[in-house]
Protein backbone atom coordinates (compact mmCIF):
# COMPACT_ATOMS: atom_id res chain seq x y z
CA UNK A 1 0.00 0.00 0.00
CA UNK A 2 1.41 3.61 -1.05
CA UNK A 3 2.74 4.99 2.67
CA UNK A 4 0.69 8.32 1.48
CA UNK A 5 -2.46 6.76 2.34
CA UNK A 6 -1.35 7.47 6.07
CA UNK A 7 -1.85 10.33 5.88
CA UNK A 8 -5.37 9.57 4.25
CA UNK A 9 -4.42 11.23 0.47
CA UNK A 10 -6.26 10.00 -2.24
CA UNK A 11 -2.43 10.80 -4.28
CA UNK A 12 0.99 11.97 -3.37
CA UNK A 13 0.57 15.76 -4.57
CA UNK A 14 -0.62 18.30 -2.78
CA UNK A 15 -0.32 22.04 -2.93
CA UNK A 16 1.92 23.69 -0.64
CA UNK A 17 0.58 26.41 2.30
CA UNK A 18 0.08 29.60 0.88
CA UNK A 19 -0.32 28.85 -3.09
CA UNK A 20 -3.87 27.84 -3.76
CA UNK A 21 -6.09 30.06 -1.37
CA UNK A 22 -8.25 28.96 1.52
CA UNK A 23 -10.71 26.25 -0.28
CA UNK A 24 -10.14 23.99 -3.79
CA UNK A 25 -10.85 25.47 -7.15
CA UNK A 26 -13.37 24.16 -9.21
CA UNK A 27 -12.91 19.90 -10.21
CA UNK A 28 -11.76 21.13 -13.83
CA UNK A 29 -8.53 22.93 -12.83
CA UNK A 30 -5.86 21.75 -14.69
CA UNK A 31 -4.43 19.92 -12.02
CA UNK A 32 -7.21 18.37 -10.11
CA UNK A 33 -6.58 14.91 -11.10
CA UNK A 34 -2.91 14.95 -9.71
CA UNK A 35 -4.43 16.52 -6.29
CA UNK A 36 -4.33 14.43 -3.89
CA UNK A 37 -5.31 16.86 -0.74
CA UNK A 38 -5.96 20.20 -0.35
CA UNK A 39 -3.43 22.95 1.89
CA UNK A 40 -5.38 26.25 2.99
CA UNK A 41 -3.07 29.55 3.49
CA UNK A 42 -2.14 30.14 6.58
CA UNK A 43 -4.92 31.31 9.24
CA UNK A 44 -4.75 32.82 12.29
CA UNK A 45 -6.78 33.35 15.08
CA UNK A 46 -7.29 37.01 14.22
CA UNK A 47 -7.81 38.77 10.71
CA UNK A 48 -4.49 39.29 9.46
CA UNK A 49 -3.96 42.73 7.08
CA UNK A 50 -1.08 42.74 4.18
CA UNK A 51 2.49 43.84 5.11
CA UNK A 52 2.94 47.58 4.05
CA UNK A 53 6.03 46.15 2.59
CA UNK A 54 4.77 43.13 0.82
CA UNK A 55 7.27 41.99 -2.39
CA UNK A 56 7.89 39.39 -4.69
CA UNK A 57 11.71 39.42 -5.29
CA UNK A 58 13.51 37.41 -7.76
CA UNK A 59 16.98 35.77 -7.25
CA UNK A 60 18.76 33.22 -9.34
CA UNK A 61 17.10 29.89 -9.07
CA UNK A 62 14.32 31.43 -6.90
CA UNK A 63 12.40 34.25 -5.47
CA UNK A 64 11.74 35.55 -1.82
CA UNK A 65 8.35 36.16 -0.68
CA UNK A 66 7.10 38.78 1.71
CA UNK A 67 3.62 38.94 2.23
CA UNK A 68 2.78 39.28 5.82
CA UNK A 69 0.81 35.98 5.36
CA UNK A 70 -2.79 37.66 5.27
CA UNK A 71 -5.79 36.16 6.07
CA UNK A 72 -9.45 37.33 7.39
CA UNK A 73 -9.13 35.14 10.48
CA UNK A 74 -10.45 31.88 11.36
CA UNK A 75 -13.71 32.67 12.13
CA UNK A 76 -13.87 35.03 9.04
CA UNK A 77 -12.49 31.59 6.89
CA UNK A 78 -15.39 29.45 8.05
CA UNK A 79 -17.79 31.87 7.15
CA UNK A 80 -16.59 32.13 3.39
CA UNK A 81 -15.16 28.58 2.59
CA UNK A 82 -16.37 26.01 5.51
CA UNK A 83 -19.90 24.78 3.49
CA UNK A 84 -16.71 24.59 0.34
CA UNK A 85 -14.46 22.23 2.50
CA UNK A 86 -17.57 20.53 3.19
CA UNK A 87 -18.55 19.82 -0.18
CA UNK A 88 -15.32 19.14 -1.47
CA UNK A 89 -14.27 15.67 -2.71
CA UNK A 90 -10.24 16.53 -1.38
CA UNK A 91 -9.37 16.02 2.45
CA UNK A 92 -9.08 19.56 3.65
CA UNK A 93 -5.58 20.09 5.59
CA UNK A 94 -5.91 23.65 7.32
CA UNK A 95 -2.90 25.35 7.85
CA UNK A 96 -2.66 27.33 11.42
CA UNK A 97 -0.68 30.52 11.92
CA UNK A 98 -0.39 31.28 15.77
CA UNK A 99 1.70 32.66 18.22
CA UNK A 100 0.93 30.17 21.36
CA UNK A 101 -0.18 27.45 22.26
CA UNK A 102 -3.43 28.32 23.68
CA UNK A 103 -4.33 30.00 19.76
CA UNK A 104 -3.61 26.63 18.80
CA UNK A 105 -5.95 24.93 21.10
CA UNK A 106 -8.80 27.19 20.73
CA UNK A 107 -8.07 26.64 16.66
CA UNK A 108 -8.51 23.23 16.79
CA UNK A 109 -11.06 23.11 18.96
CA UNK A 110 -13.29 24.74 16.37
CA UNK A 111 -11.79 23.15 13.47
CA UNK A 112 -12.66 19.49 15.11
CA UNK A 113 -16.24 20.46 14.28
CA UNK A 114 -15.59 21.03 10.09
CA UNK A 115 -16.79 18.72 7.90
CA UNK A 116 -14.27 18.14 5.23
CA UNK A 117 -11.35 19.04 7.38
CA UNK A 118 -8.69 16.15 8.21
CA UNK A 119 -5.53 17.28 9.46
CA UNK A 120 -3.74 20.21 11.28
CA UNK A 121 -0.59 21.77 9.62
CA UNK A 122 0.76 23.87 12.36
CA UNK A 123 2.79 26.84 11.29
CA UNK A 124 5.89 27.38 13.93
CA UNK A 125 6.75 31.16 14.26
CA UNK A 126 10.29 31.76 12.87
CA UNK A 127 13.30 30.52 15.33
CA UNK A 128 10.52 29.49 17.75
CA UNK A 129 12.72 27.80 20.78
CA UNK A 130 12.03 24.19 21.42
CA UNK A 131 9.32 24.53 24.49
CA UNK A 132 6.94 27.22 22.18
CA UNK A 133 7.36 24.53 19.50
CA UNK A 134 6.53 21.56 21.16
CA UNK A 135 3.54 23.17 23.21
CA UNK A 136 2.31 24.73 19.99
CA UNK A 137 2.02 20.47 18.50
CA UNK A 138 0.70 19.28 21.57
CA UNK A 139 -2.03 21.39 22.01
CA UNK A 140 -3.29 20.61 18.14
CA UNK A 141 -3.30 16.92 18.99
CA UNK A 142 -6.97 15.47 19.04
CA UNK A 143 -8.92 14.46 16.93
CA UNK A 144 -7.36 15.64 13.56
CA UNK A 145 -4.22 14.38 12.36
CA UNK A 146 -1.41 17.04 13.40
CA UNK A 147 1.35 18.03 10.52
CA UNK A 148 4.60 19.23 12.17
CA UNK A 149 5.52 22.38 9.34
CA UNK A 150 9.04 22.64 9.65
CA UNK A 151 11.13 25.05 7.50
CA UNK A 152 14.33 23.13 5.80
CA UNK A 153 16.74 25.13 7.73
CA UNK A 154 14.64 23.77 10.82
CA UNK A 155 15.23 20.25 10.75
CA UNK A 156 18.31 19.67 12.54
CA UNK A 157 17.09 20.96 15.66
CA UNK A 158 17.20 18.98 18.68
CA UNK A 159 13.94 18.78 20.07
CA UNK A 160 12.78 17.35 16.37
CA UNK A 161 13.38 13.96 17.52
CA UNK A 162 10.75 14.55 19.98
CA UNK A 163 7.84 14.76 17.47
CA UNK A 164 7.29 10.99 17.37
CA UNK A 165 6.23 10.96 21.01
CA UNK A 166 3.99 13.98 20.57
CA UNK A 167 0.85 12.12 19.09
CA UNK A 168 2.11 14.14 15.22
CA UNK A 169 1.07 12.19 12.18
CA UNK A 170 3.69 13.34 9.99
CA UNK A 171 6.36 16.29 8.91
CA UNK A 172 5.72 18.85 6.18
CA UNK A 173 8.91 20.35 4.94
CA UNK A 174 8.47 23.97 4.44
CA UNK A 175 9.89 26.97 3.08
CA UNK A 176 12.85 28.41 4.68
CA UNK A 177 13.71 32.24 5.54
CA UNK A 178 15.54 34.50 3.92
CA UNK A 179 16.95 38.10 3.20
CA UNK A 180 17.42 40.00 0.07
CA UNK A 181 18.55 43.91 -0.54
CA UNK A 182 15.66 45.80 -1.13
CA UNK A 183 14.70 47.32 -4.18
CA UNK A 184 14.94 51.09 -3.98
CA UNK A 185 11.48 51.77 -4.60
CA UNK A 186 9.93 49.50 -1.99
CA UNK A 187 9.39 50.71 1.28
CA UNK A 188 10.91 48.58 4.20
CA UNK A 189 10.26 48.25 8.13
CA UNK A 190 11.76 50.49 9.90
CA UNK A 191 13.92 51.47 6.96
CA UNK A 192 16.11 48.77 6.58
CA UNK A 193 17.77 48.01 3.23
CA UNK A 194 16.66 44.37 3.66
CA UNK A 195 13.64 42.25 2.67
CA UNK A 196 13.10 39.29 4.28
CA UNK A 197 10.34 36.36 3.39
CA UNK A 198 9.59 32.73 2.40
CA UNK A 199 12.09 31.61 -0.41
CA UNK A 200 10.89 29.08 -2.96
CA UNK A 201 12.01 27.90 -6.19
CA UNK A 202 14.28 25.06 -7.86
CA UNK A 203 17.09 26.00 -5.99
CA UNK A 204 16.04 24.87 -2.86
CA UNK A 205 15.73 21.38 -3.91
CA UNK A 206 19.01 20.13 -2.71
CA UNK A 207 18.16 21.72 0.86
CA UNK A 208 14.73 19.63 0.40
CA UNK A 209 16.70 16.49 -0.07
CA UNK A 210 19.31 16.94 2.54
CA UNK A 211 16.30 17.90 4.78
CA UNK A 212 14.28 14.87 3.73
CA UNK A 213 16.74 12.64 4.51
CA UNK A 214 17.58 14.25 8.20
CA UNK A 215 13.89 13.42 9.30
CA UNK A 216 13.11 9.97 7.53
CA UNK A 217 14.91 8.41 10.63
CA UNK A 218 12.43 9.10 12.69
CA UNK A 219 9.53 6.99 11.16
CA UNK A 220 6.96 9.64 10.48
CA UNK A 221 5.32 10.21 6.56
CA UNK A 222 7.16 13.35 5.01
CA UNK A 223 5.46 15.41 2.96
CA UNK A 224 8.40 18.05 1.24
CA UNK A 225 6.49 21.21 0.67
CA UNK A 226 9.28 23.34 -0.53
CA UNK A 227 11.91 23.13 -3.46
CA UNK A 228 9.34 21.38 -5.88
CA UNK A 229 9.45 23.40 -8.60
CA UNK A 230 8.20 20.50 -11.03
CA UNK A 231 6.69 16.64 -11.40
CA UNK A 232 9.83 14.90 -12.16
CA UNK A 233 11.73 17.00 -8.78
CA UNK A 234 8.73 15.74 -6.62
CA UNK A 235 9.13 12.59 -8.35
CA UNK A 236 12.68 11.49 -7.59
CA UNK A 237 11.87 12.96 -3.61
CA UNK A 238 9.29 10.74 -3.36
CA UNK A 239 11.69 7.49 -4.43
CA UNK A 240 13.75 9.23 -1.80
CA UNK A 241 11.39 8.30 0.83
CA UNK A 242 8.87 11.20 0.66
CA UNK A 243 4.78 10.12 1.11
CA UNK A 244 3.54 13.37 -0.57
Amino acid sequence: MPDYIDLELSSPWLNAAGTLGFAPAAEDWPFAELQGGFVTNPISASRRTPAESRAVLSYPGGALLHSGLPNPGLRGVLRKYGERWARSNLPIWVHLLADSPDDVHRMALVLEEMEGVTALEIGLPPGAPADLALGMLRAAVGELAVIASLPLTAVGEPWIKQLPGLGVRGICLSAPRGTLFSPRNLPTRRGEPVVQGRLVGASLFPLALAALYTVLPLGLPVVVGSGVSGVEAGRELRSAGAAA
